[in-house]
């Protein structure tokens, strides 16, 4: 059981000491039912001033450098690299060589991605869901570092666990499709089990996994997360539609 010490965790995996990042938990804010209570999100009907009162809260805790920058979430594969002067776009990624921008990805049961080279002068974040992962927005994400492969760092924040997340047999299709090589589809299929009737059981984490290895990344952690069990840490639209959103953040200091 996870303690509710505080709203938000540090992930743990080995990143560089000028790579900060943290994800919300769902308790601890000002937001109501069914957003209750502590949503990051703009775009789902909860107040506005809830909303605006949980970011100043969580800006405040973490002492952030400034206030986090987020996008227009799209499903897409667009990864948007951070300039002075940002202004909110249509994406699913940042890319950041700047000191001083919080990142941040909004979440409910797709899989928020960190990523950072070993010198910590370069981090993304992505908005994962089976249409970003099956388009190859990973792949997109690997194109904008400078650093190689082998000296990237994920991590793999919460999202809908292989138990809950059941889909049709065109959504394997469709990553079977834009796969790269025979391993690559050989990886894709094992991150599909059988469920009821004509229908699968799709392991998000695995899938990265399998995107990332592929991309020549060594290093993964995370993964053991299910926003659909875990109700009282993290938000899930399939389980409850009307939803809020948990924050994925990065930043360099």
């Amino acid at each position: 059981m996870r303690a509710k010490k505080h709203n938000f965790f540090v992930p743990q995996w080995p990143c560089p000491s000028s790579v900060k990042c943290v994800i919300t938990y769902r308790f601890g804010g000002a937001s109501k039912e069914p957003y209750k209570s502590n949503n990051l999100a703009t775009h789902v009907g909860d107040k506005s001033e809830a909303v605006i009162a949980n970011r100043e809260s969580l800006k405040e805790k973490l002492a952030l450098p400034g206030d986090p920058i987020w996008l227009n979430q799209i499903h897409g594969v667009e990864i948007i690299e951070v300039e002075d002067g940002y202004q909110i776009s249509d994406g699913d990624g940042f890319y950041c060589r700047k000191k001083g921008f919080p990142c941040g990805i909004l979440t409910a049961d797709c899989l928020p991605i960190l990523v950072c080279n070993t010198l910590g002068t370069e981090i993304a974040a992505i908005h994962a869901g089976w249409r970003g992962l099956s388009n190859r927005i990973i792949k997109n994400l690997l194109k904008m570092f400078h650093a190689p492969a082998d000296q990237l760092l994920v991590y793999l924040g919460p999202a809908i666990g292989l138990d809950n997340f059941e889909v049709g047999s065109e959504v394997r299709e469709h990553f079977l499709a834009n796969s790269e090589n025979c391993e690559h589809r050989k990886q894709i299929d094992n991150a599909f089990y059988p469920s009821k009737g004509q229908k699968l059981k799709a392991d998000l984490y695995e899938l990265a996994r399998a995107d990332f290895r592929i991309g020549g990344v060594k290093r993964m952690f995370g993964g053991e997360f299910c926003s659909f069990k875990e109700k009282d840490h993290f938000y899930s639209y399939r389980r409850d539609k009307i939803t809020g959103r948990n924050a994925t953040l990065i930043w360099l200091e």
